[in-house]
Formats: structure tokens, sequence, C-alpha cells
């Protein structure tokens, strides 16, 4: 129990004043706790759930920028491609290479991009 004249949405002065029930007893010897486990377990599904969708994002973005590079240039090295993507997308975020390497994979699946017969570093625009 409490004994002040203070509200609740102020600061504890020292004159309140608490007495402890030491006769209280719980039926319960244990507790349960999985109202905080569940919250831990459903923070964590949202933050994967956020990472993927980040995730999926950033490839449709280097996607587009590959495609924005390859109308431009339509004949292109690999390596120029990769530092052109990487030079457009600096400032959105840092993309790593193997992710711009499956961003080109899925670009010649879908018939965007076809590596030159003459030449198996170089890319060609097809759409």
């Amino acid at each position: 129990t409490k004994n002040s004249n203070a509200s609740e949405s102020e600061s504890k002065p020292e004159d309140d004043t608490y007495h402890l029930n030491t006769s209280f007893v719980n039926k319960r010897s244990k507790f349960k706790i999985t109202a905080v486990v569940q919250k831990d377990v459903q923070q964590q599904q949202e933050v994967e759930q956020t990472h993927a969708s980040v995730d999926e994002d950033r490839k449709l973005y280097l996607q587009a920028a590959i495609v924005r590079i390859m109308k431009a240039r339509k004949v292109i090295k690999h390596n120029s491609l990769m530092q052109q993507v990487i030079h457009q997308s600096k400032n959105r975020f840092t993309p790593s290479v193997t992710m711009i390497k499956k961003c080109i994979e899925a670009l010649m699946e879908k018939q965007y991009l076809e590596r030159t017969p003459n030449s198996q570093d170089e890319y060609s625009y097809v759409a």
C-alpha cells in the first residue's frame, strides 16, 4: 500500500510510505514468461522480414541501374559495368560484388542481357 498526497505522474517524494505484505504467498512455484519470449520472437521475425524486404528492394534497384547503363552503352565489359553500377548506387548503399553478379544473372535469365559471342567478359543489351 502507498500513502501519498502526490499524483502518479509526479516524481516520488521522500515522504512516501510503503508497506510490504510479508504474508503474501503465491500458489504457483513457477511463473510463465512466454509473453516476453513471444515478443522477442515476433520482434526477431519483424527484423528478418525487414532485412528481406530491404534486400529485395536493393536487388530491384541494382537491376534497374544495370538496365539503364546497358540501354545507354548497348555493349559493355564486365569490369566497366561493375564500376558504373557501384558508382550509381553509392548514394543509396554500397552493393557487394556478389549481389551485382546475381542481378546480372537474373537479367540474363529475363533476357535483358546476353554475353557477347566473341568475348565472355562482355555483355550486350537485348531488350
